[in-house]
């Protein structure tokens, strides 16, 4: 096959595991002009920057699904050899109280633009405040928003069982169920997931009401699942 389909595609979204958090990086690339933004640089960039160099790919962006230490702390090491703009939401901005004089804000809906890819910013509040998805075609990258068969604690500084909720609902009624879902970090059976599968085996999907929801998710979960999370049924 000399088509590796992926060639055909416009982009190509690459994968790095690292730390100690089982942390997910995202690289994604626009394929003609090889512009290249980074999702969440945190702990050990080594094999990316061979990626890059490798590819011969040009770093443009640093975009963040959140501001939590285990996401954003490998930004000074990228900012000392890259002069490119940090995309934050505006609420995290605040949240985070940090000033990076390259910070650009986002506001939930608005587009970056990499190359000619258009990458669409969805606020999704619950985990942190100001809490970013970036959908891309078919892709979601969720951050700490959405697991594969999981979702983000809301007990850490700055989450909302009730946002959690309400970003859940959205995502489940306004993005495509063959989207593509893209986690923040490794924590169950696979990598990654679509959302028709989430739809069905994520427990945090399955609740209709919001009093339900926060018991779950704030006393129940986490003392009757762990890591690696599987699917479970409806019931």
């Amino acid at each position: 096959n000399l088509f590796n389909m992926q060639d055909l595609k416009s982009y190509t979204i690459k994968t790095f595991e690292t730390g100690p958090m089982l942390n997910f990086i995202y690289l994604i690339i626009d394929n003609k002009t090889k512009h290249t933004a980074i999702v969440d640089p945190a702990w050990d960039l080594v094999e990316i920057h061979k990626y890059i160099n490798d590819n011969n790919l040009i770093l443009q962006k640093i975009l963040l699904t959140h501001s939590h230490h285990d996401h954003v702390n490998a930004i000074d090491e990228i900012l000392k050899i890259y002069d490119i703009p940090v995309h934050i939401n505006n609420k995290e901005k605040s949240f985070w109280g940090k000033n990076y004089d390259n910070f650009l804000v986002n506001y939930g809906g608005d587009t970056i633009k990499l190359g000619s890819l258009d990458i669409t910013s969805i606020h999704s509040p619950g985990h942190t405040p100001g809490s970013t998805c970036f959908h891309l075609d078919k892709n979601l990258i969720a951050g700490d928003t959405l697991f594969v068969f999981g979702c983000g604690r809301c007990d850490l500084d700055g989450g909302n069982p009730e946002e959690m909720f309400k970003t859940l609902g959205q995502i489940k009624s306004s993005l495509d169920k063959d989207t593509i879902i893209l986690p923040g970090h490794n924590y169950s059976i696979k990598k990654e997931s679509i959302l028709s599968e989430e739809l069905k085996g994520n427990p945090f999907f399955h609740f209709t009401k919001l009093d339900s929801f926060i018991e779950y998710r704030m006393k129940v979960h986490d003392n009757i699942r762990s890591s690696p999370y599987t699917p479970v049924e409806k019931n």
